[in-house]
């Protein structure tokens, strides 16, 4: 019985809905926006942070890192990963990797890929299995054992057409032969989804604890924890501190695996999250004051209906039926919206989203859909439906059906208008500070000019430059053509590009100083670059002078600090010719870390990001710690141009210098400089249009009250101008309620607004007032045509 009376009550609804089409569409817009935009927004979490890793229980996976006193995060060195490996009591394998391109020569030309070192039980760990042949096995990571590589499924369609005979194939990786043993599948990315192939990193036996280059991953045990992981860690940390000087504040840690992908992007998303449901909400109280201000013209239908005998709970059953209806049909139409906006957020996207290709509708997100619609329709219809299940039969039949609202039922409307208002504020405020926080980080200096610079990547090949010498001449000829080049100002070279591709860091000490007990020696950005790095970048000199000819290799070694470091640990002294070393106490000084003389110091430059301070930073020069894979960096003459366009000229002398050489990750300056604000642009634009959707939704909601309202007032408004009452003070009657709507809002939100934000509140109130008072204006303006005659006859 109940069913049939749901299935009665859905088919009226739905008649109910054609028969209005001007409402219907209004309403369903209004939702389908807040349902389409919070639906996409979900798709991304679900996928980044609620979905499990696409491995085999992946609950079990966790990475270990040593972690410092301060919460700072270092990677392993081979010696910590052997001794943990040795001792590990809790895991049933664990595996180290690290990312670094690989040159792959051959057939065609030479080409840099995307490539990850990876230790034997690497692909055991996350539990992968192969789409052809084998991974690597126990023993291949040993230094006799032959060189092995495992191919991505797209590298091995793309390189080898999908040849199935593939395996025990070479390919020439660096200038060294590597076996085809297997390939991976199409799913299977990690790392990176630019890793193209895997190769085998192979373990010595470290003379040192260093350096700190890898990332480790461990699969625990059935039934083991994370605690007792760090349990074992700590008995691991204990014997490496015995068996090297090290600091005493450093430990191996664990966390899991999830939390390390994304913990970095778990609060941008959330943030997204929570607008986009501030955005649903504005949406819900729009369509609740629509079907408010329906259900009073709708008095008469339900007196009679009460009148035949329906109860109460029918009467809200029935009018509850119209809601859902309402939400499924808008929810339908937010599914659509929701694919289109993912399909956006995609494409808008910054780099360093993790997971971002596991996104797509699916299940859950089909549930969310279904059930924020369902909820929406529940909330907005309740309040219309209980005034509409008090509605007073015999005194509305009397009336003859002229519907109208009560003291109680205009307080309710204006209330949620108010609402509706402070939902648009909380919002549009964000949106606010987030534009001004967006402007301050483009406004921050990084410490160089970046106009008219190009930069690219080059990686030598350990066979063909075997040893520093062959390294150096290179990177010489190099440099000493490009700057021959028609159109080139300088070049230079550096393991880092600024503002935010930071290569290396390491611990440092100057002389003299001590370290307070159980703590490490400070730990900053290692920078080798070449003579001309500092005039290319134009990186101001602070004091004494940059590298130059007498900084060869077999000079006395020296160092340039940043002005951070000279301030800090150098304060009150001149450190032009004061010492300075790489490592705390741990690292001695020896053949292999000697003391260098400070002979300049250089302006700050930001390395870890446009929003960070900045932090000591130290120079070596490249020709004293020549490094194969660099990037270099080529200012253009002054008159404005692409500096792309010196490409195909730097292509030929590199290729003049070595045809096996690869150029990779040609990039402008101008583009880099963008990419470092992607992240917060990102969440800005997004917040930013949830916030302009939420404004246009709460002017809606203004416009429709106003409306009823000039509606319900048309006798009164009639009167008012019978009796002598200009026009004008009539415009200004209606305005004035919408203002007051918005005002006595704002005013008490304003209430002990620092003076900092105060700029950002006070633009966005006015803001608001300004759309309630565009919003009530065409009411307003239909106020001042009412006819007193026609008014008065209505009556």
């Amino acid at each position: 019985m109940r069913m049939l009376s749901f299935v009665s009550d859905a088919r009226y609804a739905v008649r109910l809905l054609i028969t209005r089409p001007g409402f219907s569409a209004v309403a369903i817009l209004t939702l389908a926006l807040g349902i389409g935009a919070t639906t996409a927004i979900f798709t991304v979490v679900n996928a980044v942070l609620l979905s499990p890793l696409p491995f085999r229980d992946a609950d079990r996976l966790a990475e270990v890192r040593i972690v410092g006193r301060g919460g700072e995060i270092y990677p392993l060195p081979d010696a910590d990963f052997l001794a943990w490996r040795d001792q590990n009591q809790t895991s049933d394998a664990t595996a180290v990797w690290n990312t670094e391109p690989a040159t792959l020569t051959g057939d065609g030309a030479a080409e840099q890929i995307g490539s990850a070192t990876v230790t034997d039980r690497f692909f055991d760990v996350l539990g992968a299995r192969p789409f052809l042949g084998r991974v690597f096995q126990e023993g291949d990571d040993k230094p006799a054992a032959p060189k092995t590589v495992v191919l991505g499924h797209a590298f091995w369609m793309r390189r080898f057409n999908g040849d199935p005979n593939v395996i025990s194939r070479t390919l020439s990786l660096g200038g060294v032969a590597h076996t085809i043993v297997g390939v991976m599948p199409a799913h299977f990315t990690f790392p990176r989804t630019t890793t193209e192939v895997w190769q085998i990193l192979t373990m010595n036996p470290p003379p040192r604890r260093g350096p700190f280059y890898t990332r480790a991953i461990a699969r625990l045990k059935p039934n083991v924890t994370i605690a007792e992981l760090r349990a074992n860690l700590g008995v691991v940390t204990a014997g490496l501190k015995r068996q090297y000087p090290a600091p005493e504040d450093w430990t191996l840690d664990a966390i899991s695996l999830h939390e390390s992908l994304v913990g970095g992007v778990k609060q941008m998303l959330y943030v997204l999250f929570g607008a986009v449901c501030f955005l649903l909400l504005i949406a819900t109280v729009n369509v609740a004051n629509l079907l408010l201000a329906r259900a009073a013209t709708r008095d008469r239908e339900i007196a009679l209906r009460g009148a035949l005998g329906a109860g109460r709970a029918r009467i809200v059953g029935q009018l509850l039926t119209e809601s859902v209806v309402l939400a499924i049909a808008s929810g339908g139409l937010g599914l659509a919206i929701a694919a289109w906006g993912t399909r956006a957020l995609l494409a808008l996207a910054p780099e360093g989203i993790p997971r971002l290709s596991e996104v797509r509708m699916n299940v859950p997100v089909f549930l969310f859909a279904l059930a924020s619609a369902a909820i929406c329709g529940v909330v907005f219809g309740l309040a219309p439906a209980l005034r509409a299940s008090r509605t007073p039969l015999v005194e509305t039949l009397k009336e003859g059906g002229r519907g109208g609202m009560g003291a109680g039922h205009r307080r309710l409307q204006r209330l949620l208008v108010v609402a509706e208002i402070a939902l648009a504020l909380v919002l549009s405020v964000g949106a606010g500070l987030m534009i001004r926080s967006l402007s301050e980080l483009q406004r921050v200096s990084p410490g160089f000019d970046p106009g008219h610079l190009l930069t690219f990547e080059l990686s030598l090949p350990r066979t063909q430059y075997p040893g520093s010498p062959n390294v150096r001449a290179f990177y010489d000829q190099l440099v000493r053509r490009l700057e021959a080049l028609p159109g080139v100002r300088s070049a230079g070279l550096t393991i880092s590009l600024p503002p935010n591709l930071l290569q290396v860091t390491d611990n440092f000490m100057v002389e003299g100083q001590v370290l307070p007990p159980n703590q490490s020696a400070p730990v900053g950005p290692v920078l080798m670059v070449n003579d001309t790095f500092f005039k290319t970048l134009g990186v101001p000199l602070v004091r004494g002078r940059v590298f130059d000819e007498r900084d060869e290799s077999e000079a006395p070694p020296v160092v340039i600090v940043n002005d951070a470091l000279a301030t800090k640990y150098f304060a009150g002294v001149d450190p032009i010719g004061r010492h300075f070393k790489i490592g705390g106490p741990e690292r001695p000084i020896g053949p292999n870390n000697r003391w260098m003389t400070v002979v300049g110091v250089v302006g700050d430059v930001k390395y870890s990001g446009l929003e960070a301070a900045p932090e000591p930073s130290y120079y070596m020069p490249y020709r004293q710690n020549p490094w194969r894979g660099q990037s270099v960096v080529v200012r253009a003459t002054t008159p404005p141009g692409d500096p792309r366009a010196l490409m195909s000229a730097i292509r030929r002398v590199v290729a003049s210098l070595d045809k096996d050489v690869p150029i990779a990750r040609v990039k402008t300056m101008d583009e880099l400089m963008t990419a470092s604000v992607a992240p917060p642009r990102f969440r800005t634009v997004l917040v930013t249009m949830f916030a302009l959707v939420g404004l246009l939704l709460a002017a809606i909601g203004i416009y429709g009250v106003m409306a009823y309202a000039v509606a319900e007032r048309t006798h009164e408004l009639g009167v008012r101008i019978a009796l002598g009452a200009d026009r004008a003070s009539v415009l200004r009657l209606v305005l004035g309620e919408a203002i007051a709507l918005a005002a006595s809002l704002i005013q008490s939100l304003l209430f002990g607004v620092t003076s900092t934000d105060a700029l950002t509140f006070t633009g966005i109130s006015a803001l608001l007032a300004v759309t309630a008072l565009v919003a009530s204006y065409v009411p307003a303006r239909r106020a001042m045509r009412v006819d007193p005659m026609i008014a008065l006859r209505y009556e």
